[in-house]
């Protein structure tokens, strides 16, 4: 089981969404404030396909099935320990 939310995506090593050649993409500049502006959120860059000459956005993160489980899971855990911990405080200090 992976504990993990996000898992970090690789684009340069990925298929180009348009030509679908594999290895063919690289981190592209800013060209205007919309890009730079996707830039600063540090979630995703700009890349372009060496082949084709596509230029888009592509996400650094992903999320997938497993990482809502682990969230889950997180959850959980947090509100039981909160409960454990609600039960011995009322058990030794309470009124």
């Amino acid at each position: 089981m992976q504990l993990r939310i996000f898992f970090k995506t690789f684009p340069e090593t990925a298929n180009c969404p348009s030509c679908g050649k594999v290895g063919t993409i690289r981190r592209s500049r800013t060209r205007n404030l919309l890009e730079a502006a996707v830039k600063l959120t540090k979630l995703a860059n700009i890349y372009k396909c060496r082949e084709c000459g596509w230029r888009g956005i592509l996400k650094k993160y992903t999320v997938d099935r497993y990482s809502f489980i682990t969230l889950f899971f997180y959850i959980g855990l947090v509100a039981l320990v909160a409960y454990i911990i609600r039960m011995v405080l009322l058990k030794n200090f309470g009124t």
